[in-house]
């Protein structure tokens, strides 16, 4: 039992990621039914409307409790204030933010009794959004699967717990028990967990998308903020092929860029197969509860 678990009512102190276009009811679902919390980006949906079936579909699948990203740009995300009244109406228990600052926001979704964990990759971040009365910060550090810090998570993690007290979340190249364990030691109270989730039956991924992570290598994951302004990591195969596509008058090929550039972390290292999220997650635990008999 962690702050986190007791703070969103889970067994597990694992989070999966909001994946844009990834993270669909299957996977949020899958998540939240093995223990943990799923989440989703409304990012991913055109419309509210698209928002708003999501959940419903969602629902329909589990009854544990799931959360949803809001990017807080407005110049991303043209229809943050109905992704957050949708939030606020249909009784999402989390938000989770990203790519801003959510004073107003933490306000008054703590009036509706929904918590609000923030993205960080600074210790200036973590002040401001701990002052504007988050309930936890997610620490993305260096490696981490799409929008990503640059900041060694065994120095990050630490770094934050000397001033914040709020929970911090560990995200970045966890997909075993053994970096798990590795988050708690540092003084994480919860792990995200993305790419790891991308490689399973019920990730909304194409299965070239999927096997790209079993082939990659942490060699083969690109940072870089070329693609959509900030920095970010990707596949080195999708990315070299887009920004080759992208350089050239003429095309034979047709590529979309959120559909063909391939988001991974360096995480990638541990991916073998493709296995269900509940296996996964079973296996993650299971290593874990051996790592802490067994350490000196």
């Amino acid at each position: 039992m962690t702050k986190i678990t007791q703070l969103l009512g889970i067994k597990y102190p694992i989070i999966g990621a909001p994946m844009f276009l990834v993270s669909g009811p299957q996977l949020v679902a899958a998540v939240s039914n093995a223990g943990g919390i799923g989440t989703f980006a409304s990012m991913s949906y055109r419309t509210p409307d698209h928002v708003k079936a999501a959940i419903d579909e969602t629902r329909k699948l589990t009854n544990k409790p799931f959360g949803m990203n809001i990017v807080l740009h407005k110049a991303h995300n043209p229809h943050l204030r109905e992704h957050f009244q949708l939030a606020i109406d249909e009784k999402i228990p989390l938000i989770i933010t990203s790519m801003g600052t959510p004073r107003s926001l933490i306000k008054d979704a703590h009036m509706h009794d929904i918590k609000v964990f923030c993205d960080v990759i600074s210790l200036k971040q973590a002040e401001v959004v701990e002052k504007a009365g988050a309930d936890g910060i997610i620490a993305v550090t260096q490696g981490a699967g799409g929008h990503a810090g640059n900041i060694n998570p065994f120095s990050f993690i630490p770094y934050l717990k000397d001033t914040i007290k709020i929970p911090v979340i560990a995200a970045g190249a966890i997909s075993r028990g053994s970096q798990m364990a590795a988050a708690f030691s540092l003084g994480a109270e919860a792990v995200y967990v993305g790419t790891r989730f991308i490689a399973t039956p019920e990730a909304n991924a194409s299965n070239e998308y999927k096997q790209a992570l079993i082939n990659a290598n942490p060699e083969d994951i690109i940072y870089s903020d070329k693609i959509s302004g900030i920095n970010a990591n990707w596949i080195k195969e999708s990315f070299d092929r887009w920004i080759k596509y992208d350089t050239e008058k003429t095309h034979d090929i047709k590529l979309k860029r959120w559909i063909d550039i391939w988001s991974a972390g360096q995480g990638v290292a541990q991916i073998h197969d493709i296995q269900p999220v509940n296996e996964i997650m079973m296996e993650m635990i299971g290593e874990y509860n051996k790592i802490k008999s067994r350490l000196p």
